[in-house]
């Protein structure tokens, strides 16, 4: 239990206490989280992906194996909650909002700053291409599911084409490619200053974000898919961590983002599209209340090798 509390006071309060910045400007303030969203979605994210790739020794391999892993987790939690939501009286805006919650994770906001806390750099660079992953599922999967099919996959796809982050990656591995291992100090330390900015500025505006949600209300399916994200897919991420090959840092990083809350995306999708906002609001609220509990627990058994 005291190892248990060391964990989160180490790994999850200072993650907490920065969004807590975000959530105290939001409501004294009313400072809208629109322009730092922008920021982070354009600079900021894309600085953080492309400084962790380049920075560390990753190769190709390594990438796919991370970014194909992600993805196929991803795919793996839709479908089971899929299955479990087809049984009973659930309307299709309602099972659209809670399908979509249980896959759209938040390896940014939270998922970033834990697995750098928890397990250090090397770990940080995967986490960047797990997060950087969820994204593409959220754009393509998350859009085809809130739309209730009408959004076409092509359009779907289209959407990482206007990822920023997507291109990082791209510039990173090709630049190590073509034998570019050093940059001049003037970009190199560019980049490093904004990737350096990217994890509070992301914890600011987690806690901006969320002090723009209601009160809970409407417990229905919160709980059922609220044990998919936090409880099933970790426990799934440790097999598909051995199918991938997937090992040390990598296999953290890995696991550890497979446990993050939804995020704050999926409110995003509902207001676009017309399914439950109510819902996904409680779902977002729910598995972030919840998640320092269960991500702390998760620490404990990665750090003591027991998963």
């Amino acid at each position: 239990m005291i190892e248990l509390l060391n964990i989160f006071i180490d790994n999850l309060a200072p993650v907490l206490a920065i969004a807590g910045v975000g959530l105290y400007l939001r409501r004294r303030f009313d400072t809208s989280p629109v322009m730092i969203s922008r920021m982070m979605f354009h600079v900021f994210s894309p600085a953080l992906a492309f400084n962790a790739l380049y920075t560390r020794d990753i190769s190709g391999g390594d990438f796919l194996r991370m970014y194909g892993g992600t993805v196929a987790l991803a795919l793996a939690v839709a479908s089971i909650a899929f299955l479990a939501l087809r049984w009973g009286k659930i309307k299709p805006d309602e099972r659209a909002a809670a399908l979509v919650a249980t896959f759209v994770f938040n390896g940014g906001n939270f998922g970033i700053s834990i697995v750098s806390f928890a397990f250090g750099a090397e770990a940080l660079s995967y986490a960047v291409i797990a997060y950087v992953a969820g994204s593409t599922t959220a754009y393509t999967l998350g859009v085809y599911i809130s739309s209730k099919g009408k959004a076409s996959i092509l359009g779907s796809l289209r959407s990482i084409l206007r990822t920023p982050s997507v291109y990082a990656l791209a510039l990173a591995f090709g630049l190590k490619g073509l034998g570019i291992n050093e940059l001049p100090p003037a970009l190199s330390r560019t980049s490093q200053l904004l990737a350096d900015a990217s994890i509070p500025l992301m914890l600011v505006l987690l806690g901006l974000q969320l002090g723009g949600l209601g009160k809970p209300s409407g417990w229905r399916l919160v709980f059922s898919a609220s044990a998919i994200r936090l409880l099933l897919a970790p426990l799934l991420a440790v097999f598909f961590a051995s199918l991938f090959g997937l090992e040390g840092a990598a296999r953290f990083a890995f696991i550890l983002q497979a446990g993050m809350p939804t995020a704050v995306m999926t409110i995003v999708l509902a207001h676009e599209f017309g399914t439950d906002q109510d819902l996904a609001l409680n779902l977002i609220m729910a598995t972030t209340m919840v998640s320092p509990i269960t991500l702390s627990l998760l620490i404990y058994l990665l750090q003591n090798g027991l998963i």
